[in-house]
């Protein structure tokens, strides 16, 4: 089967919709009431880790027309054979340790992030399926809903909205 391979240009689509998704959040939760959340949520704390993310992901796409035709082509690859929400799980694992500071392992370019993202991938070998469309796949990386997943953190608590979740899910399941 010939795998379509992923273009610069979807993976640009992919970090401006994950960046998009983060800023609708931050609204979100600006709109919420402060009961909305528990006593030890860290308003400033959260604000300047979406923020954080926009800053690093702009970065990205500063830099994701230099992105290595071998690096896309494992990166399809990677797409194509690994469950859609374990890449989003270790992209977001990723995104945190650079974003936190933990870890830049030279990861200043978009380049080097694919790179990373695809071998930390393979090298964990979590969620192999059969090999899918690698486009599909992307869609599927970050919810359009609390992207960051930051409401699961113990600390925070504040509630998503019910029914966006729902047709983000449906949505999810049909590109499947």
């Amino acid at each position: 089967m010939h795998k379509k391979t992923l273009k610069v240009t979807d993976i640009e689509t992919v970090l401006r919709r994950l960046s998009g998704a983060i800023e609708m959040d931050q609204i979100y939760v600006d709109g919420l009431p402060r009961e909305s959340f528990l006593n030890v949520y860290d308003d400033a704390l959260w604000r300047d880790w979406r923020h954080d993310h926009g800053v690093f992901i702009g970065k990205l796409l500063a830099s994701a027309h230099a992105i290595n035709s071998a690096h896309l082509e494992r990166l399809t690859e990677v797409a194509s054979s690994f469950d859609p929400e374990v890449i989003g799980q270790i992209m977001l694992e990723i995104f945190a340790e650079i974003v936190s500071g933990s870890s830049a392992a030279g990861c200043e370019t978009a380049d080097h992030f694919v790179e990373w993202v695809t071998g930390e991938v393979v090298r964990l070998g979590r969620g192999k399926r059969p090999s899918r469309s690698a486009h599909k796949s992307i869609e599927q990386w970050f919810s359009d809903i609390d992207p960051l997943t930051i409401s699961q953190d113990p600390e925070c608590g504040y509630p998503l909205p019910f029914d966006a979740i729902r047709a983000s899910r449906v949505a999810s399941q049909q590109t499947r």
